[in-house]
């Protein structure tokens, strides 16, 4: 029957119980075969087993839409879509098509995505999905897409099959299989449900079984109850010519690039990245590249990196370049490992091993050699109390045949902690030793580099609350009633010497409203100001490179009295909030990043003594020193561990000159050089409880600038002020800015 609907529902299908005759003679229900009808020579091989899952009768369930929902018992075959000549009225597009299962149960058939039987057909499926979160599957195949018979080129791509809830499996499960093409990007994913066949089926995520590769295909496993024969990334297989009868076997093709991941699950079955069936071999029919992933799994079975039928090929076929075994967490494996050239030892628990064998162990691959284990980037939890001398497994028993390279090195705890130390076989087990107590990664000190960057640009407003004050202060900038508003905006890059160096890019602003009383003999300048800054950072600490960014929002008062003879004293108060953003500063041992953010409260001060001396006319000296501090509140985070930042504070000292040259009415010139010391700057925290080492931005620095002021026309209500600041010594780089001052 053809069903054209989009969303099909198995309440507004009759059900038809039919029994269907194989086109190679049998019952295809009862799983029977006529002797001598085209699978002469293939008892017992995975061919035969293939054919009668696969073949498909003359009736069943086919959506010429994109959906199809099945929730009621069914005794036959359901599709998404289906392409075939024995049906012409069953032609469909095998390509984009879902299968939703939630409840029923599906005997004497197969549930497919899509499914290909057109022997004249160079059609590929691709983007076919099957879920099922309810009901029983127990008749032959599950599958997101199948090609039973094709003329060539009938690739099966990016097709998944998801089992959840509270399905129940009885059936191989295929992402998706093609007697004729590649098998590429095929995904089986199982978070629930019971996928249980007594061991006597398989799971894979692609499986060509000629004329094709299979690559990059992968099962995961993160729940459910899985008791199967094999779980199997991708696979190369066989098929028949259906004209002679005679077997077809996939002897160039390639298994490359597959994976097989068990999150936290435990399974019966043996697990096989990928995987040549036929015993029959070429030399090119590789199978490489491939990854088996445990993390916190329990296997019930063996492992392989890759998988040949044939025990006695002697590796003339290379079932080893390139696989690899990755461990993360408790993992626990029955039976053998084999057929990996790398394993990698990711994270674990100090006291608990990544991994237990209780079988055969680690034994020598097929064709010789031993897996690599690499041992030198491991994550591991648990380590605060570590001391010289402690141990612990990391892989226990099946190490006693082993006889391979070990890469060590120091145990790393998330982007915090680490322990010195060494990794070596001891007996049957994997141990590591430390050499010395737990410390703190050299990498925690990019955080508080990251802490005075934010210094560094509350440092740099300084210099515009300076020049808001000297601004508003100027007898040309008042206007009639006494009132000017004052707005700098400028920024520049600057490297700052930290122990390690940091180099920013910072953009400040700041805007002023202020008011000038003249007196005899003095003038008293006030106002408050808003103040805004931004920037970003790298840090450099030896090998290890870092950015981020910060920015500040606050705002204060100001002050300025002065006398007629050109002696005068300024101050500010000034108090807001910084945030700290970091993405790429920290990482653990993997390479994994952690991002982090902050917020901190600020305040800050300064007080500034001078004189302006008129040389002449035109030219003016002014003579100062000024005190700026800051402070910047304390600060927590966790990131790959848990950090305590201390409150950061800024004293700096500045003694210098400027020079003005009045050119007329309208434009001024000026230049100055300044001394500063900065006496504190000084940034330190915990990691995990553990004294991270210290930022020191204390020490002198030479500060020049240039600059003009000018009034654009002669009723112009504004004045500009064009700056530019370098500096060297501790802190050096350039500043520059542009500031406008609008009287009332």
């Amino acid at each position: 029957m053809c069903l054209m609907a989009q969303q099909i529902s198995m309440e507004d299908v009759k059900m038809e119980t039919q029994k269907y005759s194989s086109p190679l003679g049998g019952d295809i229900v009862t799983g029977k075969a006529n002797k001598g009808k085209g699978w002469k020579g293939l008892k017992g091989q995975m061919a035969l087993a293939l054919a009668v899952s696969l073949w498909m009768a003359t009736g069943g369930i086919v959506s010429a839409g994109q959906s199809t929902t099945i929730n009621e018992d069914y005794e036959g075959d359901v599709y998404g879509n289906h392409v075939g000549d024995d049906l012409s009225d069953w032609s469909g597009d095998p390509n984009n098509n879902t299968v939703t299962m939630t409840g029923g149960n599906i005997t004497y058939g197969g549930v497919f995505g899509a499914y290909i039987e057109n022997e004249t057909s160079v059609q590929s499926a691709t983007g076919n999905q099957v879920n099922v979160s309810g009901g029983t599957i127990e008749g032959n195949v599950l599958a997101g897409a199948a090609v039973y018979r094709g003329a060539g080129n009938n690739n099966v791509e990016n097709n998944t099959v998801t089992v959840s809830g509270t399905a129940a499996i009885k059936v191989d499960i295929y992402g998706a299989l093609t007697s004729n093409g590649t098998a590429n990007n095929n995904h089986v994913l199982i978070t629930g449900g019971n996928v249980n066949n007594n061991g006597s089926r398989r799971i894979c995520g692609g499986l060509s079984n000629y004329g094709g590769d299979a690559t990059n295909n992968t099962v995961t496993i993160s729940g459910g109850t899985v008791n199967v024969g094999s779980i199997i990334g991708g696979s190369l297989g066989e098929t028949i010519d259906w004209t002679t009868g005679d077997p077809l076997y996939n002897l160039t093709g390639k298994a490359t690039g597959n994976q097989v991941i068990i999150n936290g699950a435990s399974v019966k079955a043996d697990i096989k990245g990928g995987w040549r069936m036929p015993a029959d071999y070429d030399a090119s029919a590789a199978v490489t590249g491939n990854i088996v992933t445990l993390n916190g799994a329990t296997v019930t079975g063996r492992v392989f990196g890759g998988y040949c039928n044939n025990d006695n090929y002697n590796g003339a076929v290379d079932i080893v370049t390139g696989n690899t075994l990755n461990l993360s967490g408790a993992n626990t494996v029955s039976g053998m490992v084999k057929n990996f050239e790398t394993i990698n030892i990711k994270s674990a628990t100090w006291g608990t091993p990544a991994l237990t064998l209780a079988g055969d162990g680690i034994l020598a691959n097929t064709g010789g050699g031993y897996p690599t284990i690499n041992a030198n980037a491991v994550n591991v939890s648990g380590v605060a109390n570590v001391k010289a001398g402690h141990t612990t497994k990391l892989i226990e028993g099946g190490m006693g045949a082993y006889a391979g390279t070990i890469a060590s090195g120091p145990l790393k705890s998330g982007s915090t902690l680490e322990v010195p130390g060494t990794t070596a076989k001891s007996g049957n087990d994997l141990v590591f030793t430390a050499s010395g107590d737990v410390q703190v990664q050299e990498q925690t000190h990019n955080t508080v580099m990251g802490a005075e960057v934010g210094m560094a640009a509350l440092s740099a407003g300084n210099d515009f609350v300076g020049a808001a004050t000297e601004g508003l202060a100027m007898a040309g900038n008042a206007g009639a009633d006494g009132l000017a508003t004052y707005a700098n905006m400028g920024g520049g890059s600057m490297n700052v010497e930290t122990g390690s160096h940091v180099k920013t890019h910072t953009w400040n602003a700041i805007l002023a409203l202020g008011h000038k009383n003249e007196k005899k003999l003095s003038t008293t300048e006030y106002g408050a100001f808003f103040e805004y800054g931004t920037g970003n950072y790298t840090t450099f600490n030896g090998a290890e490179r870092g950015d981020g960014s910060t920015h500040y929002t606050g705002g204060g008062i100001l002050g300025k009295w002065q006398k007629n003879n050109g002696f005068y004293v300024e101050g500010s108060l000034r108090a807001g909030s910084i945030h700290d953003d970091a993405t790429n500063v920290l990482r653990d041992v993997n390479g994994n990043p952690y991002s982090y953010d902050t917020d901190a409260t600020y305040w800050g001060a300064h007080i500034g003594v001078g004189r302006e001396i008129k040389l002449n006319k035109t030219d003016i000296l002014d003579l100062y020193a000024k005190y700026f501090y800051n402070h910047r509140g304390s600060v927590s985070f966790d990131a790959g561990g848990h950090y305590d930042l201390d409150a950061v504070e800024s004293s700096v000292l500045r003694i210098g000159t400027r020079y003005t040259v009045k050119k007329n009415d309208k434009v001024n010139f000026y230049g100055g050089l300044a001394l500063e010391h900065e006496f504190c700057g000084r940034a330190a925290g915990t990691a995990d409880g553990v004294a991270i080492r210290g930022a020191d931005i204390s020490g002198t620095s030479v500060r020049g600038e240039i600059g003009a002021t000018f009034q654009p026309g002669d009723n112009s209500p504004v004045t500009l002020d064009l700056n530019l600041s370098g500096f060297a010594g501790k802190k050096r780089g350039l500043t520059g800015g542009l500031s406008a001052v609008f009287h009332f």
